[in-house]
């Protein structure tokens, strides 16, 4: 799959592969990446690691015409002239967003230490997406900031509502010290948690 950058063992990406199929068939991964050259010549700074969330897109992209349907997969072969490919991917993306506003998870888009702010929006989408993995109920956006709070990070109210209906990513979080930190707290709030589904 060229583009997505894997940091789960093999078994949880055909896992996840084969579930996006049937659900939005996007895959959210945690992209790596070096300041480029031009960036720091025009900001300065050193040569420094960049983590961006970015979405691998399964979708069909009517790029070729379907030939056969074999229930999750197609045959497919080019189209024979440029404008049908082109009328069938405008019909396609009536309705459809090109990208999410507040998807990015970059130096630019965070102040502070960057791996604590992914840190911070993955346990925020445990805590309201994805409750079941606590053991617990449903729980408030104000109880879900205290939480936040009681680990070390803090957070709007605004920010917990952005991350609904989105899924946590598996293996996001880069092994630091500070990440460590916070989710062993994050632990003695919640023994059940496993913090080893967010490490790298």
């Amino acid at each position: 799959m060229t583009g997505y950058q894997r940091h789960e063992p093999v078994d949880r990406t055909i896992e996840i592969v084969n579930k996006s199929f049937s659900g939005t068939k996007r895959i959210p991964f945690i992209q790596k990446s070096l300041r480029s050259a031009k960036e720091i010549y025009q900001t300065g700074g050193h040569c420094t690691l960049k983590l961006s969330e970015r979405n691998f897109n399964l979708k069909y992209d009517n790029r070729r015409e379907i030939t056969e349907n074999m229930g999750t997969y197609h045959v497919t072969k080019p189209y024979l002239e440029k404008s049908s490919s082109v009328l069938a991917r405008k019909i396609s993306g009536f309705g459809t967003s090109r990208y999410s506003v507040y998807s990015p998870v970059s130096s630019t888009q965070c102040k502070g230490d960057a791996y604590l702010h992914l840190t911070r929006r993955m346990l925020v989408r445990i805590l309201k997406n994805d409750c079941g993995l606590l053991n617990i109920n449903k729980i408030s956006r104000l109880e879900i900031q205290r939480i936040l709070k009681q680990v070390g990070l803090r957070c709007t109210l605004n920010f917990i509502s952005k991350q609904q209906n989105k899924k946590f990513i598996f293996n996001s979080i880069p092994h630091t010290p500070k990440t460590i930190k916070v989710l062993e707290k994050f632990m003695v709030v919640f023994p059940s948690f496993d913090k080893r589904i967010l490490l790298r």
